[in-house]
């Protein structure tokens, strides 16, 4: 195939700003191009990308009427149609709930990737009626020829609720190497996410706070903002904590703080919600730079962080343990090199973005074979 097939790439909400591991993932394809559809515009389109909104192609009933009815209307079967795709692949559960009927409607092998809360959260676990991702979980997990969770932790979690063990295939998060990279290291010490519950930013505060002294020489730097930020700020500043807080930074931003930091931080924890991580992508972007761990037994974590070897493990939501383990980096700048030294080759190799943008394009071919669609 010289010229690249398409296939239908749903997310409801597209390109938002903090999943932009959806495109990437596309990026080492070759015989297979991405059409992205959906509902709403979160962030800017990618270069090159093509995208069909949704919306305005629908029929009588709009919107609610394909999400809750499963009506594909004529417009929209051609509009899809003239590109001639070949497969269908949904990012989140819930927008392969969604993608079903235009599965359906056009023939297409269906494959959807799970990654996290999606497989975890309460509201999306338990039996309704009234949320449509629920009343058609075991619909989509039937005709669904490929289910990929982005860890062996999602794939536990979904095998404990139902969804079927042949058909899923462990798909890790990855990053790419070649925008991720060691710099010149500084005494710097990183924490990238959202202050929420299930990141776990109050067991890195609370850590802070009992290592006092200890963090003399070294900047703390708390990237993210969050319905919890203001509270811990105030617990910072009443510990006598300093620390840089750059707020939000962009994706494309964060491959110089991890560059030339030492130390990245990752404490996640299950939030009572029941909302999890599926493997955090910041842990794959600071090894590949070259940072050593400091995080927590959570979710698929533990399939990237060698404990002691390329960094610390502790319990969720243990500030002790995870401020012993931070003062033994600050402490022994050697090992916690040699930490980030061992990291990087270890996700180069195993969390690799080409070499899994490759792998996902390979099992889209290989459903579209056998399904006889190219």
């Amino acid at each position: 195939m010289s010229t690249p097939r398409y296939f239908l790439a749903y997310c409801d909400k597209l390109f938002t700003p903090s999943e932009s591991f959806i495109p990437r993932g596309y990026s080492a394809f070759s015989k297979l191009k991405p059409l992205y559809i959906g509902h709403e515009l979160k962030g800017p389109v990618p270069e090159g990308a093509e995208v069909i909104e949704l919306g305005p192609l629908h029929g009588p009933g709009g919107e609610a009427a394909f999400k809750q009815l499963e009506r594909v209307s004529p417009k929209l079967e051609e509009a899809l149609k003239a590109y001639e795709p070949v497969a269908l692949h949904a990012s989140f559960g819930k927008s392969g709930a969604y993608a079903l009927p235009i599965a359906k409607k056009l023939g297409l092998p269906l494959a959807v990737t799970y990654y996290g809360g999606d497989a975890t959260k309460t509201t999306n676990t338990k039996n309704s009626f009234i949320r449509v991702y629920n009343r058609r979980r075991a619909k989509l997990w039937k005709e669904a020829e490929l289910i990929l969770p982005c860890s062996n932790f999602i794939r536990e979690e979904l095998l404990s609720k139902g969804a079927p063990e042949d058909k899923m295939v462990v798909h890790h998060n990855t990053a790419d190497p070649a925008r991720f990279e060691p710099g010149e290291k500084k005494d710097l010490m990183v924490f990238a996410g959202r202050w929420t519950e299930k990141k776990g930013i109050d067991t890195l505060i609370a850590a802070l706070a009992r290592l006092g002294e200890e963090l003399e020489g070294w900047t703390v730097r708390l990237i993210g903002d969050g319905d919890l930020k203001d509270g811990l700020v105030a617990d910072l500043e009443a510990a006598g904590v300093e620390v840089e807080l750059p707020g939000w930074v962009p994706a494309d931003d964060m491959p110089k703080h991890w560059a030339e930091a030492r130390i990245a931080v990752v404490p996640s924890k299950r939030a009572k919600s029941g909302d999890a991580e599926g493997l955090p992508l910041v842990c794959i972007e600071a090894m590949l730079s070259g940072c050593a761990l400091a995080a927590t037994r959570h979710a698929g974590i533990t399939e990237c962080v060698k404990d002691g070897e390329t960094g610390y493990l502790v319990d969720e939501g243990d500030e002790a343990a995870l401020a012993d383990r931070l003062a033994r980096m600050l402490t022994d700048k050697a090992r916690t090199a040699a930490m980030g030294e061992a990291g990087r080759e270890f996700a180069m190799t195993d969390f690799n973005l080409q070499n899994q943008s490759r792998k996902l394009e390979t099992y889209l071919l290989d459903l579209a074979e056998k399904a006889e669609t190219i």
